[in-house]
């Protein structure tokens, strides 16, 4: 561009000319916080190897020949869990394996120590997994009902009611779509006329409904604007703030140094490292990794 204009909440804030203004304070104008602060999170100082917390979540030995290798690792509770790689790595695969929606030749999935390998993605959401996927309008979202339905959906994983109860789900819905500041007219209107941010937000609103202890997010800014990354971001912070455990796809790497607590990295299928000190990492390490 030759000339910039910024907008915020449907007002001007400024003109440039595109050789006078850099991404911080293009980022700054749109939302009030400069790029370089956009993924910071205050982290908990590692806990010592005597004092570390249990694992909330145990991926063990996940493995399709020719697809994922043999993959495992472990997720404590309150914590984001970043996945790295390039596109093709084999993080989406992994991903859909431990959801129960992909077949696998080997895995097992242990919460707090139990059991919980899932056979199917119902299975998944019974035993409090939840997975926001790659492709939200193919995948996450039924884009021609309106925003409550989209938000109940998960729920109705484990109800087994016969009857819906119509007045409960206009209420919770309504709630969670206030809580996430969801912008749309109301919760009757149609997920496809919303924006990409508030498509992905009816995403984790679905998620927040169901109450899960273990969160799946691939490539959860993908496509919304900085914004709305933003809101996402603060989001997940108080997710594992609550105690609940996460698990970050991510081909950002800003994104994922930025929000990690510790990230592993894959390449053709197969672990190739693990980032322990995530402040001290840089892009060049994960992307050597990633290469490897």
């Amino acid at each position: 561009c030759n000339r910039v204009t910024v907008f915020k909440d449907g007002k001007k804030v400024a003109n440039h000319a595109a050789c006078e203004i850099d991404l911080g304070m293009l980022v700054r104008q749109m939302i009030g916080r400069s790029s370089a602060t956009l993924y910071s999170r205050e982290r908990a100082a590692a806990p010592a190897a005597a004092q570390a917390p249990a694992a909330a979540l145990e991926v063990r030995d996940f493995s399709r020949a020719g697809v994922v290798e043999h993959v495992s690792f472990e997720v404590r509770r309150g914590e984001i869990f970043g996945i790295g790689g390039l596109v093709g790595a084999g993080r989406t695969e992994l991903a859909r394996m431990v959801f129960g929606l992909d077949p696998k030749d080997s895995g097992t999935l242990l919460l707090g120590g139990k059991d919980i390998t899932p056979s199917s993605p119902e299975d998944a959401i019974g035993k409090g997994i939840g997975y926001l996927t790659e492709d939200r309008k193919g995948d996450g979202l039924v884009l021609g009902r309106p925003v409550s339905e989209n938000i109940s959906l998960a729920r109705f994983a484990k109800d087994r009611s016969l009857f819906m109860n119509l007045a409960r789900e206009r209420a919770e819905t309504t709630g969670i779509s206030g809580q996430l500041d969801i912008k749309t007219p109301s919760i009757a209107q149609l997920v496809v006329n919303l924006s990409g941010g508030n498509q992905q937000k009816v995403v984790l609103a679905k998620w927040l409904a169901r109450n899960c202890e273990v969160l799946i997010f691939d490539e959860p800014t993908r496509g919304i604007d900085v914004g709305a990354k933003y809101e996402i971001y603060l989001l997940m912070n108080e997710l594992v703030a609550a105690g609940k455990s996460i698990i970050m796809i991510s081909s950002e790497l800003p994104e994922v140094l930025g929000m990690a607590d510790r990230i592993l990295v894959m390449h053709d299928g197969r672990v190739t490292g693990e980032i322990a000190d995530v402040p001290q990492a840089t892009q060049d390490q994960v992307m050597e990794l990633a290469h490897a």
